[in-house]
């Protein structure tokens, strides 16, 4: 293999596994984000994927008076968190004085796409998909930034694709120079050219 065919080959081979790297840096996970509305003063939100906590954060409500005269706390949080693609169980745990619930959920999250999940802790705890059906990321939208992503990724793609179809050429020119230069050292009898005469 002749000095040109090792670069190419090393090339080629050099530009799959960046295609492979950048494959997984330009198609970001999926974005799960988190709205909760709450009624306490102080509570412990805590987020698992599939039993795996991945977010704890301390809520804070504002207590403010209600017709002037009745107390009423609300408070509010929201937040992103990035997620695998795939099917996932989402667990929500709420933690508070005298208070204590666990719901979770299933969605599927799409590489690159955001999916919103509702926390309503007012009265109760519930759980609910925003602008999606049961299957949660499916009808959202993706993101400004995920496209940005998916464009990046298709031009990283197309020059490392560039890169390995010149690495092929290369490596199949050599291969003819090669087979060409066997049969003229073994001496094939090859027909004569035709001449035309003048």
């Amino acid at each position: 293999m002749s000095p040109k065919a090792r670069t190419a080959l090393l090339l080629g081979a050099l530009a799959a596994i960046l295609l492979g790297v950048s494959a997984a840096i330009f198609l970001p996970s999926a974005t799960l984000q988190l709205v909760c509305r709450h009624d306490f003063r102080s509570a412990e939100l805590t987020v698992s994927i599939d039993g795996e906590v991945v977010h704890t954060e301390a809520l804070t409500g504002t207590v403010r008076k209600w017709f002037g005269v009745l107390d009423k706390t609300e408070g509010s949080y929201a937040t992103s968190l990035s997620v695998g693609a795939g099917r996932h169980v989402v667990g929500v745990r709420l933690r508070a004085p005298g208070y204590d619930r666990v719901r979770s959920i299933e969605g599927e999250f799409s590489r690159g796409k955001e999916s919103t999940l509702s926390i309503d802790a007012v009265r109760g705890l519930s759980l609910a998909w925003r602008g999606a059906g049961s299957g949660g990321a499916a009808a959202d939208p993706p993101s400004a930034a995920a496209s940005v992503f998916k464009y990046a990724g298709s031009i990283v793609m197309t020059i490392f694709g560039s890169i390995v179809s010149a690495s092929i050429g290369v490596l199949v020119q050599d291969y003819l120079r090669a087979r060409k230069a066997r049969s003229d050292e073994t001496g094939e009898i090859r027909p004569p050219r035709s001449k035309i005469a003048p």
